[in-house]
């Protein structure tokens, strides 16, 4: 792998908090206005050319209710919140709308790579549709009104989730933070506010939403992703100067116990996991499919696990059947070198 094809950013996210004017926030929102927000957004997104599907709340499963949000689908508020909840989504699941959740709609797309860009266009052309046909509430000084004040003005998050090893094992991620931080930036774990870091994973997102433009916060945005990234590859360098040995002998015994291992729980899964990828950048691990590779994560975590193999599973024998099917699929992608 080389530095153009690093896998350090995972994915671009660029979600919209909007509010149709003639409507209280879905807090106070009664059954028959939560029902009507909905038949709105379906009846803006009808001729759209991604051929969208709705989800209601009420409809799902525990277990799909989870697998949408270990994909960042649904959110815990939704979960927690307005029981007339909905998702609409498209059929490839970049683009999704959250209906009723803290805002009438949460409108995002989620792109793998660095194409935050690519993301702004597609979620901004969906956004486009649905004013076309609605009002939404706007005023001419704050901007996009938004139930949390902190949303107001463009009511845009940008957002990159990052796999920073490197920062994080030499003890450099929080010199990262604090420089982000300065520039309006918030570097969280990968659900968010309050949500932990591990397997390195961290989602860097904008926090000023008034009083800039939604081009302004795409090139902030992009922009701190693309220090950061060229800080994580100083790092992973460093690293390898400072100690390889203890390095290599890490990553090597983190791929023996995902490819030998009788059970595995999902957090030792998403360390070694993390170490495994590592050793793939530093080429002392072979991948013949890296897009299958990155897709594992995902794949592995509790309620996709369970979605994929079409039956419910209690921890013990989740954490059995992730060691052996995670084992036979590592084996078929990589080798060591």
């Amino acid at each position: 792998m080389n530095e153009n094809d690093n896998g350090i950013v995972i994915s671009s996210r660029v979600r919209l908090a909007r509010n149709f004017e003639d409507f209280v926030f879905p807090s106070r929102l009664d059954d028959a206005g939560s029902a009507k927000v909905l038949e709105k957004v379906e009846n803006a997104l009808k001729n759209s050319d991604e051929k969208f599907g709705t989800i209601k709340l009420s409809d799902m499963s525990d277990l799909q209710a989870e697998t949408l949000k270990e994909l960042h689908m649904i959110s815990d508020d939704m979960l927690r919140g307005n029981k007339n909840g909905a998702v609409v989504v498209n059929k490839t699941n970049d683009i999704c709308i959250m209906v009723n959740e803290e805002d009438h709609l949460r409108e995002q797309c989620i792109l793998r790579g660095n194409k935050l860009s690519h993301a702004y266009k597609k979620i901004s052309a969906i956004d486009d549709m649905i004013a076309s046909s609605e009002k939404i509430a706007f005023d001419k000084r704050l901007g996009y009104l938004t139930a949390c004040p902190t949303n107001v003005g463009t009511g845009l998050r940008a957002s990159a989730l990052m796999f920073l090893p490197g920062l994080g094992m030499t003890n450099s991620l929080e010199k990262c933070v604090n420089a982000a931080s300065r520039f309006d930036m918030a570097v969280r774990g990968e659900y968010g506010e309050g949500s932990n870091s591990s397997g390195y994973l961290y989602q860097i997102s904008n926090q000023k939403t008034l009083g800039v433009s939604e081009e302004e916060i795409i090139s902030s945005v992009a922009s701190a992703v693309e220090q950061i990234e060229q800080s994580e590859i100083l790092a992973r360098k460093a690293l390898v100067e400072s100690n390889e040995v203890m390095l290599r002998d890490g990553i090597m015994r983190a791929y023996g116990i995902l490819t030998s291992a009788y059970r595995l729980p999902f957090k030792e899964f998403e360390e070694k996991y993390a170490l495994v990828k590592l050793g793939i950048y530093y080429g002392y691990i072979s991948c013949n499919d890296f897009n299958a590779f990155e897709s594992l994560l995902d794949k592995y975590r509790p309620a996709n696990m369970m979605t994929h193999a079409k039956k419910i599973m209690n921890d013990s024998e989740r954490d059995i059947y992730r060691a052996a099917n995670a084992a036979a699929e590592l084996k078929q992608l990589t080798a060591k070198v």
